[in-house]
């Protein structure tokens, strides 16, 4: 079997917000109480536990390889809502507020969720892994 992620810890302050937020954010199923954690399943069945303190809350960056059509909603909501994004993290060009970008293959948006991590979606894989860092092909 490849290797392949299963599931992540985020830390948040209210993790019943926050894996709300994220439901609605990627259009995901139900969130489902999981011991110690709110759970929430992205398509690839890779399970996203969200962990309210006593756990420390420090501000990561989490990003998620969504459709065309995912990306738009998203774009749209935050239009419509007034949710500031950037075409890059927020600083690194700053007359890039309210931009998409598109450089290299596909588009991505970057935006703070709960607790200011960092997110980011986009709608194609970077391209720029180096060869060596790739998968092999099977014959």
């Amino acid at each position: 079997m490849p290797a392949s992620l299963h599931h992540m810890i985020i830390p948040v302050s209210d993790r019943d917000a926050a894996a709300r937020y994220f439901v609605d954010l990627l259009d995901l199923r139900e969130p489902w109480e999981n011991g110690f954690f709110q759970s929430v399943q992205l398509d690839d069945l890779v399970v996203i536990n969200f962990a309210a303190p006593p756990v420390e809350v420090q501000p990561q960056h989490y990003a998620f390889l969504v459709s065309d059509g995912l990306f738009n909603r998203i774009k749209s909501r935050f239009d419509s809502e007034g949710t500031p994004y950037t075409a890059d993290p927020p600083g690194k060009r700053p007359s890039e507020v309210g931009e998409v970008n598109r450089d290299g293959t596909g588009r991505r948006l970057y935006f703070l969720g709960p607790d200011g991590h960092m997110l980011e979606v986009l709608t194609a894989r970077y391209n720029d892994v180096p060869q060596r860092s790739r998968p092999q092909q099977l014959s």
